[in-house]
C-alpha cells in the first residue's frame, strides 16, 4: 500500500491542506517544514489516518474535536486507488470519498496486513528519540545480536531491562531450586510449617507444669556439676600440653647452640654477592664469544668487499648520460617530423605564386617580398579612398544646409514680432520658489494644533491616573525617583525571596511528614512487641552480667553488694527467677534477631530515616529563620529607598508598575511642550509664506487682491501670474533666438561648402601619385585600389607562414646534427673509462645502451659500497666486543675489592658461609619467638626447670588421661545444655499456649500466601522463557538475511571517516552468545559499546531497513515513516543515509519529515528524491 495523497482537510492548524506523495519513479519524499510549520501535525496524521483519531486527541485546537477531517488516496497492491476520509469518532470513522458514506471499520485491514497502531509506530515508524533509544538499547545489550536484532526488527527497546527486571522479580520472591529462608515464598512455607506444629502440640496438661519444673532444676544442677569437672580437667591439660610444647624447642635452642660454634667467624658478605659474581661471570663469557665472533665477521667482510673488486667509473659520466638520453625522444621526433615539413615547404610556394598570378605578376618568392608595398602606402591610399567619401558627402551637405537657412530666414522675416513684457520672471519665479519651498504649511499648522491639544489632554488624563502624586508634570519631573532598573531588580529579589519561602514552606512540611511517617512505623514496630534490635540486645545483655556479676559477689565470693545496685537490677529477695529472666530476655532477643531481620532492618531503617528527618526539620528551621531576617532587612532597606522623594512605597512590583506610569506621564509632558513649540513655528512659516506669494505676484505685472490671507488662494493666483509672465517672455526670445541660428548656419553652409569643394581638387593630386607607387593607373577607383592591396595582404601572411617554415627546418636539421655529435663524444668518453662496454655511436639505439651500461655501473657500484659499509661495522663491532670484554674483566676485580676480598679468595664459597650464618640467627630467633608464645608467657628458666623436673613418659600418659576426662566432659556439656534449654523452653510454651484456633489461621493464611507467591514466581519465569525464546527465534530467522543487508546498508552510510566499518561480523567472544561487531577498514573490530553516539545511530538505522525490508517482502508493503533521523550524521553521511532510504523506497513508500535545511542540500543529485514544503517557504 502506498499514500499517493495526503489531505488535511481540518486538522492540527491546517485547513484543506494537500500533500501529493504521487509518482511511480519517486523513491523517497522529504517532507521539510521549519520550526511550527506542521511537520509534526503531518507525521500524526498519518497514523490517525490509517488507524483513527484517539478519543483524547489535542489537535482539535482549531477546528474543534469533532470537525477534524482527514483525507487520502491509497494506492493498493493490485494497482486499484481508494479514496478514504477519516473522522473523529467512536464508530463509523471511516468514510468514502464523498465524506458521508460510512465505510466499515475493516475496509483497511487487507492493506494493513494485520499490524495494530503499536506495531505500525514500532516497525514502520521511526523519529530521532526512538532512534536514539535503539542506540542506546544496543549498548546496554553490549552488543548482544539476539537481541539488537529483535529490538531492530520489532521496534521494541528495554530488552534488557524487561529480561532483568523479569528475572529481578523473580529472585525476590525465591526459587524453587534453593531454598532461601530470607525469601518471601519460604517464609511463608516456614510459617506454614510452624503453624502446623502447634496445631500439633497445643495439648496441655495439668501436671505437665510440675514435671518441667522439675526437669529445669534437675538440668541446673548438672550443668553447675559438669563445669567444674571441666574447668579442673582443662587446668591440667594446659600444664602439660605446655610442657610438651617447650620441651622441643628447648632442644632445638642447645642443638643451635652447637652448630654455631662449628661456623665460626668470617666476613658478613650479602646474599646477593653470589648473584652479582655469577652475572658478572655470565658477561665474561658472553664477552669472550662476542670478541671471537667480531673477529670473524671482519675476516669474512674484507674478503667479500676483496672478490668484489675495483668500483666502476662510468657512474662518473652519469649527469651527462641521463642529459643525452632524455634529449633522444625529443631529436627522434625531429627526425620524423623534417620530412612533412618539406613537403608543406612546396606547397606555400605554390601558393605564393597563385597568388601572385591574380596580381599579373610571376616573381620568385624573395621578389615578392622585395615588392610588397609598405605599411604606410597601404594606410595611405585607404586613409585617401575614405577621405574621398567624406568629402564628397560633406560637399553635398554643405549645400543641402546652405539651402534650408536661407528658406528659414526668409519666414522668419514675414513673421511680425510680439511687444516688450510687463514684468520681471526671473525674480517672480524666485518668490514663488521661496513661498513653494515652504510647503503647505497652513495644514502642518493645523495638525500640530491638534496635536498640542491632544498631548495636553493625554498629560492631563495620564496624571489623573497616577495616583500617589497630587502635583503637576513638571513637579513630577523634578521629584527624586529610583530607577525602573532598580525598583525591578527589587521586584526580583523580593520574587526570589517568595520563591524560598515557598520552597522552604514545602520542604517543611515534607520533613514533617516524613518524620511523622517514621515515628508511625516505629509505633507499628513497638506495638507488636520489643524489636530484637542491636542496641535492646546489647542492654539485655548488659542487665544479664550485671545481675550474674553482683550475684556472684554477693552469694559465692561473699562480698559485700550495696542494696541501691541489687535492687536497681531487680533481684530481690530470690534473684535466680529475676536471673534466668534476664538471661532469657538475652537469648531470645539473640534469637529473634535473625528469625524477624526484615523486622530489625525496618525499625533500623525507620530510626535512621527519623533522625535524619528530624536533622533536616532543624536545617530548615534555621533556613526558615534566616529567610525572616532577610526579608525584614530587605523591607527597610526598600523602604530607605523612597524616603527622598516623601513616598510610601507598595510592593515592588506595583511600584514598578507605578514607575512606567511615571515615565509615560513625563514623555506625554516632553511631547506636549515639543508640540506646543512646533505649532509656534509653524504659525511664522505661514506668514512668511504669504508675504512670499504677494511679492511673485507684483513682480509678474499683477496686484495683490486687498484683504486676502488665504494661503491657497494666494498661492494660486501668484502661480498664474507667474507662468503667464513666463510665457510671454519666453515667445520673445525664442523667436530672437531662431533668427540669429538662421543667420549663423547660412553662414556655416556657404563656408563648408567652399572647403570641401576645395578639398576634392587637392585629393585629386595626391590620388595619382600614390596609384603610381602601386603599379596602378592615375584614375584607378579606390574600390579597385583596396582590392590590390586585399591581394598584397595575403601575399604577406603566405610570406611570413613560409618564412617560419623555413626557419623550423633549419632549426630541425640542427638539432638532429648537434645531438648526433653530442652523442659520439659521449660515447668515446665511456670507453676511455671502460674500453670493454658494448658501445657504439653509429646505431640508432646507442643512448639507450648507454644509459644501460650506465644502470649496471651504479648497481656494482652500491654492491661495492655496502660491502665497505660491512667491514666498517664489524670493525666497529671488533672494538665494542673488545670495550665489553675489558668491563666484564673489570666488574669482577670490582665486586672482589668492594666487599675487602683478596684475589684468590673463592667468593661462592664465602657467600655460602655467611648465608648459613645469617640462617643460624633467624633461626634462634624464630625459636625464642615460638618458645615465648608456647610458654603462656613464663621465661626460658622457669620453663626449663618446668620440663627437668618431669618424667616424658609420664608426662604424656597424664596429658592422655587428662584428654580423655575433658572429651568426656565436653561430650556430655552439649546434652546437659540442650536438656536445660529444653526444660526452659518447654516451660515457655507452657506459658505462652493460647489454643489452637489462632494456630489453625495462621496455617491457612500462609498456606493462601505460599500458593500466591509460586503462582507469581511462575509467571514471571514463563515470562522470561517465552521472551528469550521469541528473541532467540528471531535471530535464528533472521540473522544471515538481516546481517548482509544491514551491512551493506551501514558500508554505505559510514564511509566517510579516517577509519570507518566496511562491514558487520557476528562474533562469539569468551561467551556462549554471538556479539554484533562492527569492522573497520584496517581490519580491527569496533564493539558497540566502543562506537560513537552516531555510528550506533547509523547502524540501528542500517538494522531497521534491513528488517522492514524483510518484512515487505513477505507481507503487505506499508509506508515508512521517519522523523529527522540525521541529527548526530555530518554532511557526507547524512547523504548516504538518504541514498539508502531512497533504495528502500524501491520496496516500499518512504516519507522523510525534517526540519533542517541541510538534509535537503544532502538530497540534491540523488535520484529519486521529492522535496515537499510545509509553511511559507
Amino acid at each position: 500500500m502506498r499514500i499517493e495523497r495526503l489531505d488535511l482537510e481540518r486538522y492540527g492548524h491546517f485547513t484543506d491542506h494537500r500533500l501529493d506523495f504521487s509518482g511511480t519513479d519517486v523513491r523517497l519524499h522529504i517532507v521539510h517544514g521549519a520550526n511550527e510549520a506542521g511537520k509534526s501535525t503531518a507525521l500524526a496524521a498519518i497514523c490517525d489516518l490509517l488507524f483513527g483519531v484517539p478519543e483524547r486527541t489535542r489537535l482539535g485546537f482549531r477546528h474543534g474535536n469533532n470537525a477534524l477531517r482527514i483525507g487520502a488516496v491509497l494506492r493498493q497492491p493490485d494497482g486499484s486507488l481508494l479514496e478514504v476520509k477519516r473522522r473523529k469518532g467512536r464508530q463509523n470513522t471511516l468514510l468514502a470519498a464523498d465524506g458521508s458514506t460510512a465505510l466499515g471499520d475493516g475496509t483497511l485491514a487487507p492493506l494493513l496486513g494485520g499490524i495494530d497502531r503499536v506495531q505500525f509506530e514500532r516497525l514502520f515508524g521511526l523519529d530521532h528519540a526512538r532512534l536514539r533509544a535503539g542506540g542506546e538499547a544496543m549498548l546496554a545489550a553490549g552488543g548482544d545480536l539476539a537481541r539488537t536484532l529483535f529490538q531492530a526488527g520489532s521496534g521494541l527497546t528495554g530488552i534488557a531491562d524487561i529480561m532483568a527486571g523479569l528475572q529481578a522479580e523473580a529472585d525476590r520472591l525465591g526459587s524453587p531450586h534453593k531454598r532461601q529462608g530470607s525469601k518471601p515464598l519460604y517464609e511463608a512455607l516456614d510459617a506454614h510449617q510452624a503453624a502446623s506444629a502447634r496445631m500439633r502440640n497445643e495439648a496441655t496438661k495439668a501436671e505437665a507444669w510440675e514435671a518441667g519444673e522439675k526437669r529445669l532444676a534437675d538440668a541446673r544442677a548438672a550443668l553447675a556439676g559438669l563445669q567444674a569437672e571441666l574447668e579442673k580437667a582443662q587446668r591440667a591439660q594446659s600444664r602439660l600440653e605446655r610442657i610438651r610444647r617447650v620441651r622441643p624447642l628447648l632442644a632445638r635452642l642447645e642443638a643451635l647452640a652447637a652448630e654455631r660454634a662449628e661456623l665460626g667467624e668470617g666476613p658478613d658478605l650479602p646474599a646477593t654477592l653470589a648473584e652479582l659474581w655469577n652475572a658478572a661471570a655470565t658477561r665474561l663469557l658472553q664477552a669472550e664469544r662476542h670478541r671471537q665472533q667480531a673477529a670473524q665477521q671482519v675476516e669474512a667482510a674484507l674478503a667479500a668487499l676483496a672478490d668484489a673488486g675495483e668500483a666502476p667509473r662510468l657512474p662518473e659520466l652519469a649527469t651527462e648520460i641521463e642529459a643525452l638520453f632524455q634529449r633522444a625522444g625529443s631529436v627522434e621526433k625531429a627526425r620524423a617530423d623534417l620530412p612533412r615539413r618539406q613537403r608543406e615547404l612546396e606547397m606555400a610556394d605554390e601558393r605564393l605564386a597563385l597568388l601572385a598570378g591574380r596580381l599579373g605578376r610571376h616573381d620568385a618568392p624573395d621578389a615578392l617580398e622585395a615588392a610588397q608595398p609598405g605599411r604606410v602606402l597601404a594606410a595611405r591610399i585607404r586613409e585617401k579612398a575614405a577621405a574621398h567619401g567624406r568629402l564628397d558627402g560633406a560637399r553635398d551637405a554643405a549645400s543641402k544646409r546652405e539651402m534650408l537657412a536661407a528658406r528659414s530666414l526668409a519666414d522668419l522675416a514675414d513673421g511680425a514680432s510680439d511687444g516688450e513684457t510687463a514684468g520681471d520672471p526671473l525674480a517672480a519665479e524666485a518668490a514663488l520658489a521661496a513661498a513653494l519651498r515652504l510647503g503647505e504649511v497652513e495644514t502642518r499648522l493645523d495638525e500640530a494644533a491638534r496635536e498640542a491639544d491632544a498631548r495636553t489632554d493625554e498629560l492631563a488624563d495620564a496624571l489623573s491616573r497616577l495616583g500617589r502624586f497630587s502635583g503637576g508634570a513638571e513637579a513630577l519631573a523634578r521629584l527624586p525617583l529610583p530607577d525602573l532598573a532598580v525598583i525591578e531588580s527589587w521586584a526580583a529579589r523580593l520574587g526570589d525571596l517568595a520563591q524560598q519561602r515557598a520552597k522552604l514552606r514545602d520542604a517543611l512540611a515534607q520533613a514533617e511528614a516524613d518524620a511523622r511517617k517514621h515515628a508511625a512505623t516505629l509505633a507499628e514496630l513497638a506495638a507488636d512487641g520489643e524489636v530484637p534490635t542491636l542496641a535492646a540486645i546489647e542492654e539485655a545483655r548488659r542487665l544479664r552480667d550485671g545481675a550474674w556479676q553482683a550475684i556472684r559477689r554477693r552469694m559465692l565470693e561473699k562480698l559485700d553488694v550495696p542494696d541501691v545496685e541489687w535492687s536497681g537490677l531487680g533481684l530481690g529477695e530470690a534473684p535466680a527467677p529475676r536471673f534466668e529472666a534476664t538471661i532469657r530476655t538475652a537469648d531470645q532477643l539473640a534469637d529473634r534477631r535473625d528469625r524477624e531481620a526484615q523486622r530489625v532492618s525496618r525499625h533500623a531503617r525507620a530510626s535512621s530515616d527519623l533522625a535524619e528527618a528530624d536533622a533536616r526539620l532543624q536545617a530548615l528551621e534555621r533556613d526558615r529563620n534566616d529567610l525572616e531576617a532577610q526579608a525584614r532587612t530587605l523591607e527597610n532597606d526598600w523602604q530607605s529607598l523612597w524616603q527622598e522623594s516623601g513616598l510610601t512605597p507598595a510592593e515592588p512590583a506595583l511600584m514598578a508598575g507605578w514607575r512606567r506610569q511615571v515615565e509615560n506621564v513625563l514623555a506625554l509632558h516632553r511631547q506636549g511642550r515639543e508640540a506646543a513649540r512646533k505649532q509656534s513655528g509653524l504659525a511664522e512659516e505661514a506668514a512668511r509664506c504669504a508675504g512670499h506669494l504677494r511679492d511673485a505676484m507684483a513682480l509678474a505685472g499683477l496686484p495683490a487682491a486687498a484683504g486676502e490671507t488665504e494661503l491657497s488662494r494666494l498661492r494660486a493666483r501668484a502661480d498664474a501670474a507667474v507662468k503667464a509672465c513666463r510665457e510671454q517672455t519666453d515667445k520673445a526670445e525664442k523667436r530672437r533666438q531662431e533668427q540669429a541660428r538662421a543667420e549663423r548656419a547660412l553662414r556655416d553652409a556657404q563656408r563648408e561648402k567652399a572647403e570641401a569643394t576645395e578639398a576634392l581638387e587637392a585629393w585629386a593630386a595626391g590620388w595619382a601619385g600614390d596609384m603610381a607607387a602601386l603599379g596602378l593607373p592615375a584614375g584607378t577607383s579606390p574600390a579597385e585600389a583596396e582590392a590590390a592591396l586585399t591581394a598584397w595582404e595575403d601575399i604577406g601572411q603566405e610570406l611570413r607562414a613560409r618564412h617560419d617554415l623555413v626557419h623550423r627546418i633549419d632549426r630541425l636539421s640542427s638539432d638532429i646534427k648537434q645531438f648526433q655529435d653530442d652523442l659520439t663524444i659521449l660515447v668515446e668518453k665511456a670507453l676511455a673509462l671502460d674500453p670493454a662496454l658494448p658501445l657504439d655511436a653509429t646505431v640508432p639505439d646507442a643512448a639507450n645502451q648507454l644509459l644501460m651500461a650506465l644502470d649496471e655501473a651504479r648497481r656494482r657500484e652500491t654492491r661495492c659500497g655496502l660491502l665497505a659499509e660491512a667491514v666498517e661495522k664489524a670493525r666497529l663491532s671488533d672494538a665494542e666486543a673488545a670495550t665489553e670484554l675489558a668491563e666484564a674483566q673489570a666488574e669482577r676485580d670490582d665486586l672482589k675489592r668492594l666487599h675487602g676480598l683478596g684475589a684468590a679468595d673463592d667468593v661462592p664459597a664465602l657467600v655460602a658461609l655467611a648465608s648459613r650464618r645469617r640462617e643460624w640467627q633467624r633461626a634462634e630467633q624464630a625459636t625464642l619467638a615460638e618458645l615465648a608464645q608456647a610458654g603462656d608467657g613464663q621465661g626460658r628458666v622457669a620453663l626449663a626447670a618446668e620440663v627437668g623436673g618431669l618424667d616424658p613418659d609420664g608426662a604424656a600418659a597424664e596429658l592422655a588421661a587428662a584428654g580423655q576426662e575433658i572429651n568426656r566432659l565436653q561430650a556430655a556439656l552439649p546434652q546437659v545444655s540442650a536438656d536445660l534449654r529444653d526444660a526452659e523452653r518447654l516451660l515457655e510454651e507452657l506459658r505462652q499456649r493460647s489454643g489452637i484456633g489462632e494456630a489453625a489461621q495462621e496455617a491457612a493464611a500462609a498456606e493462601a500466601k505460599t500458593a500466591q507467591y509460586a503462582a507469581r514466581w511462575l509467571r514471571l519465569r514463563a515470562a522470561g522463557l517465552l521472551l528469550t525464546q521469541a528473541v532467540e527465534r528471531y535471530r535464528n530467522r533472521n540473522e544471515h538475511p538481516l546481517l548482509r543487508r544491514a551491512s551493506s546498508i551501514l558500508a554505505l552510510m559510514a564511509a566517510s571517516g579516517g577509519n570507518p566499518v566496511t562491514h558487520l561480523k557476528v562474533d562469539y567472544g569468551d561467551g556462549d552468545h554471538p556479539v554484533l561487531l562492527g569492522v573497520r577498514r584496517d581490519g580491527s573490530d569496533a564493539q558497540v559499546q566502543d562506537m560513537s553516539e552516531g555510528l550506533r545511530d547509523q547502524l540501528f538505522l542500517a538494522l531497521r531497513i534491513a528488517a522492514v525490508e524483510a518484512h515487505v517482502a513477505q507481507a503487505t508493503p506499508l509506508p515508512f515513516i521517519a522523523d529527522d533521523l540525521f541529527i548526530t550524521s555530518d554532511e557526507p553521511r547524512t547523504a548516504a543515509g538518504l541514498a539508502a532510504l531512497a533504495e528502500l523506497g524501491a520496496s516500499t513508500q518512504v516519507v522523510l519529515f525534517t526540519h533542517h535545511r541541510y538534509v535537503l542540500d544532502a538530497a540534491e543529485g540523488l535520484e529519486g528524491v521529492q522535496v515537499h514544503r510545509l509553511g511559507n517557504e
